[in-house]
């Protein structure tokens, strides 16, 4: 009697866990099936949507052009299945003109095929036009040129014996020469009135450029330099001069001078 009533309670509690047994196997066969069509859907974007939108295209590693010419860059580029675009120009001191200064996307990067590289092409040196400095006087040369992005070279000074002021009888290269920008212009000028007269200083010793350009400034032309060789003295160093120290010198004079080298 007990024994029925045992076995009577037990299955109920049987049906109930196969109850749940079947749900869960239910759940993972729908989660699994969610992630096989998520999966499927991923596969089919990626190898067959996409390809049909886009094209299929092969990838390409950029070359190096910078420093090529625009006609040897394209070129280049026509080998490797890229387009050259050249998008503008601009000025430099150090690439000749019509040669790459700067490449986008750059060397060693992945690109599809048949995409542009673009490119910005040198200019060359930019130029500037010597401005008229005629009967201008010194300060008003150095500002002209200044303004007109060049420099003042040396100064060679010739005298009249008129008066007036002292003004700028012509230029070296002349007005209107195209020339590199930061250039020197040298500027002869027409001294009005007799010349000055100076005791020449001693110059054994110093350092060359520093007195030329300190000669120059005073009015006086360094007409001669002769290189001597020494092993004791530092190059540049000025060994002798005519005129020699003490003696006479009308402004405007020329010297000579003697210059210590290693060569």
């Amino acid at each position: 009697m007990n024994m029925g009533l045992a076995e009577g309670a037990a299955g109920p509690e049987r049906s109930s866990v196969e109850e749940k047994k079947s749900r869960y196997r239910s759940i993972v066969t729908y989660i699994f099936l969610v992630l096989a069509a998520f999966l499927g859907g991923v596969l089919i974007f990626n190898y067959l949507i996409m390809p049909s939108l886009v094209g299929r295209r092969d990838i390409v590693i950029i070359p190096d052009i910078v420093g090529l010419t625009e006609e040897i860059a394209e070129k280049r580029c026509r080998e490797s299945g890229l387009n050259l675009v050249t998008v503008g120009e601009r000025h430099s001191d150090e690439i000749p003109r019509g040669y790459v200064l700067e490449q986008t996307p750059g060397p060693d990067e992945k690109l599809k095929e048949g995409r542009a590289i673009r490119v910005i092409v040198s200019a060359g040196i930019r130029r500037e036009s010597v401005p008229d400095l005629r009967n201008a006087s010194l300060r008003q040369a150095e500002l002209l040129l200044s303004s007109s992005g060049l420099k003042r070279g040396r100064i060679v000074r010739i005298f009249s014996t008129e008066t007036g002021e002292t003004t700028v009888f012509t230029s070296s290269p002349p007005e209107g020469s195209d020339v590199p920008r930061d250039s020197d212009v040298d500027l002869l000028l027409l001294v009005r009135g007799d010349p000055r007269v100076y005791l020449m200083p001693d110059l054994t010793g110093k350092d060359f450029p520093f007195v030329r350009d300190r000669l120059d400034q005073l009015g006086f032309h360094v007409s001669r330099v002769v290189n001597r060789r020494v092993s004791d003295k530092f190059p540049n160093t000025i060994l002798s001069q005519t005129p020699k120290a003490g003696y006479s010198i009308k402004e405007g004079g020329t010297i000579e001078l003697v210059v210590s080298t290693v060569d």
